[in-house]
């Protein structure tokens, strides 16, 4: 075995991924054509034209264009149960997935309660076929701040149904945190997670903003937390977790290439890190591929890439009895891994 072969095969946990941007190419396709959908795109070469981003508002856009394909419970029970067979395949053993309700259901009419069934059932099934495990992290998107409240409502009672934590997505600029507390206390108060995404197109400011007015308990994306040292002190002093998508942030034009990406400097620097995959298709990788890029990239050994794994296990909100014994058993595995690399070198 080598350092690839490691990656393939070591256990991991994925904390931001965003299910609509999980859907894979065919299945879009065949969406759109189940539904006559039009889509500016017929095949997959030309699908991944279709996902080459100009900026941040032309990625939004693919986004909706892509939730519009969904008009069914049937279509979101595949996709869901499609997520998890592509889990199986990159040995992530649980997963925390983002879901946006307020769109799709804009988009297609369908209740939340029908649409959250449909995924619970492709869920189930998924851990019935491969023994994967995932839960939602509903999401209020940032352009549409009226919907907030009861996106956080629909959250709080969806607990017994997946739903483990409350999310912010969307655009960053002109949208900052603070116009969300409402909806986050409200979330806090009733035993709902915390995990809006900041510091990707906002800056520190948009950091400091989810942390302070939001109490978040991970940071989506925060990798331009880099830019205030005083930031990078309070994440490594807090212990707070933060989700890096480094594929993610080359696409959407926030650093230039992997070796410009302060993935290293964080982790040097003592923060809490986790890499991450975001929408894998609209950027063409997957997390065994973002474990790669560290490896290539960013001199990241096979141990690192195993520490990696267990901040992401760690910083999940499964309960503490089930983190420890899934410890013991990606200690055991990655234990095992590293002594064959040892081995054959």
């Amino acid at each position: 075995m080598d350092l690839y072969d490691i990656i393939a095969a070591m256990p991991k946990v994925e904390l931001h991924v965003h299910l609509e941007g999980s859907i894979r190419p065919q299945t879009l396709l065949e969406l759109a054509r189940r539904n006559a959908v039009a889509l500016p795109a017929h095949d997959e070469a030309s699908l991944h034209e279709f996902y080459r981003f100009r900026d941040f508002d032309h990625f939004i856009q693919v986004y909706l264009t892509i939730i519009g394909c969904l008009k069914t419970p049937d279509d979101y029970r595949l996709i869901a149960y499609e997520f998890g067979a592509d889990m199986a395949r990159q040995h992530i053993r649980y997963a925390e997935v983002t879901f946006t309700p307020e769109t799709n259901i804009r988009a297609n009419g369908l209740s939340f309660d029908v649409i959250l069934a449909a995924l619970n059932d492709g869920r189930a099934q998924a851990y019935r076929d491969f023994g994967v495990r995932f839960q939602w992290v509903l999401d209020i998107s940032r352009n549409l701040r009226e919907t907030a409240v009861p996106v956080a409502r629909w959250a709080v009672e969806a607990q017994d149904r997946g739903v483990v934590a409350l999310g912010l997505g969307g655009p960053e600029v002109g949208h900052p945190p603070e116009l969300y507390a409402e909806a986050f206390d409200y979330a806090r108060a009733a035993g709902l997670h915390c995990v809006p995404h900041a510091g990707e197109l906002g800056g520190p400011p948009s950091v400091w903003g989810a942390i302070r007015a939001l109490h978040a308990e991970r940071i989506g994306h925060g990798v331009r937390s880099i830019e205030d040292p005083a930031l990078v002190a309070y994440l490594h002093e807090h212990h707070l977790p933060i989700e890096v998508c480094p594929t993610s942030n080359l696409c959407l034009g926030i650093y230039p290439s992997y070796e410009a990406h302060p993935f290293r400097r964080l982790w040097e620097a003592g923060v809490y890190i986790t890499v991450n995959s975001d929408d894998p298709p609209l950027f063409n990788t997957n997390l065994v591929r973002e474990y790669t890029v560290l490896a290539d990239h960013m001199g990241f050994s096979a141990a690192d890439l195993g520490q990696l794994s267990l901040n992401a296990l760690h910083a999940s909100f499964l309960p503490a009895d089930e983190k420890t014994r899934l410890e013991a058993e990606f200690l055991d595995e990655l234990s095992r891994l590293q002594s064959t690399i040892e081995h054959d070198a």
